[in-house]
């Protein structure tokens, strides 16, 4: 037993007697990078010996651990003296176990993992708020572009209607100057009475054809202007054309898309305390369809007994958001001009009527298409 314990004491002396000559033999080392060696050195045989289970209750107290604790404490304070001799901080006390250490260190990477999933969460957010945003700004300069196009669609239709008009009046001054020559031509038939000769009475009736047929032809001609005209007159194709009194009513109801049905209903009510604005009724098309039926063209008769002179009658084309976006918007504005072509058709001097568009939606249903394939007849009271 004397000769295992003299056996480790030896090479302890040994050990320190080495240390000293080669701290004698380097002179030009740093002493606080040999003291930040050692400390890491001892540091590490801790947290090794800790992970073996070196540090358990048996171990705690043995030769060999306390002495590397008080010569890693001498180190410690040794390095604290020369950083503060060159006015840095010291370095805090290892008071910490290995197993404490070693806790500590994997809450701190639990954390940060936590804090790297939550980061990742929020920039996979960011991403997809980037991308409905992309793809909300690429719909709106596509709706942009629809809408450009079909402005300049209605400003040709509108310049047609116009060109229309003007030769609406050529043609009655023509009509009017073949009644006058059919006139003529009767009058100086009879004029000459039973003097005309065959030839003469067969030249007198094919002029009399021709101007009957040129008669027939230019009033139908008329009838046709005309209807384009008013058609013209009836349909707003943007809010600048809309009456005074529908502009507002216009607005509001634009502004209406994409919200819940909660809103909507709200929104109505306000409107007509608003405005004094409701709507009288609901038309319903088939799918690609802007015709009335004979159901329709009753209930229209039925509102037009119903509205006082001076209220106006404004009606909004929908379509469903199915099929392409350009054909809707077309499919919306006749479906609109048809009702306020036949209301007007039948309507008094003192009621006014003016169709107008907005185009697709799912306002109604986003579930069954088919119910947004409609037109909203409102009845705006005058003040």
């Amino acid at each position: 037993m004397s000769e295992d314990k003299s056996a480790p004491e030896k090479p302890e002396a040994g050990d320190e007697v080495n240390d000293g000559a080669a701290a004698h033999a380097k002179p030009s080392m740093p002493p606080m990078m040999v003291l930040a060696f050692v400390i890491i050195a001892l540091l590490g045989v801790l947290i090794v010996m800790g992970l073996r289970g070196g540090f358990g209750s048996g171990a705690a107290g043995s030769p060999d651990v306390t002495q590397l604790q008080a010569e890693a404490n001498a180190i410690r304070s040794q390095l604290n003296r020369e950083r503060m001799s060159m006015g840095l901080r010291p370095l805090e006390s290892g008071s910490e176990s290995a197993e404490d250490i070693a806790t500590r260190l994997k809450k701190d990477a639990d954390t940060m993992a936590a804090l790297a999933t939550s980061l990742e969460s929020m920039l996979g957010e960011k991403d997809a708020a980037i991308t409905a945003k992309n793809s909300e700004l690429l719909r709106s300069e596509q709706l942009r572009q629809s809408l450009a196009a079909e402005s300049s669609r209605l400003q040709a239709e509108l310049q047609r209607a116009l060109v229309a008009s003007s030769e609406v009046d050529r043609l009655r001054r023509e009509f009017d100057a073949l009644k006058s020559q059919r006139d003529a031509l009767s009058a100086e038939l009879a004029a000459k009475g039973g003097s005309v000769s065959a030839d003469e009475f067969d030249e007198f009736q094919r002029r009399l054809d021709e101007a009957l047929r040129a008669k027939d032809f230019f009033e139908n001609r008329v009838k046709e202007l005309e209807a384009e005209l008013a058609k013209a007159r009836l349909f707003a194709s943007s809010e600048s054309e809309l009456m005074p009194a529908a502009v507002e009513l216009f607005r509001n109801l634009r502004e209406l898309e994409n919200r819940p049905d909660s809103d909507l209903t709200s929104a109505y009510s306000s409107l007509g305390v608003k405005l004094g604005a409701n709507v009288l009724h609901t038309l319903t098309f088939a799918t690609g369809s802007s015709g009335l039926t004979p159901a329709d063209e009753e209930i229209i008769a039925r509102l037009g007994e119903e509205i006082p002179d001076g209220d106006l009658m404004l009606v909004i084309g929908y379509a469903s958001e199915t099929g392409n976006v350009d054909s809707n918007r077309t499919l919306s504005s006749d479906r609109a001009t048809a009702v306020a072509q036949k209301f007007s058709s039948i309507k008094r001097s003192g009621q006014l009527v003016q169709a107008v568009y907005l185009g697709q939606t799912d306002r109604f249903s986003s579930r069954i298409p088919e119910r947004n394939q409609l037109c909203e007849i409102w009845r705006i009271r005058k003040k």
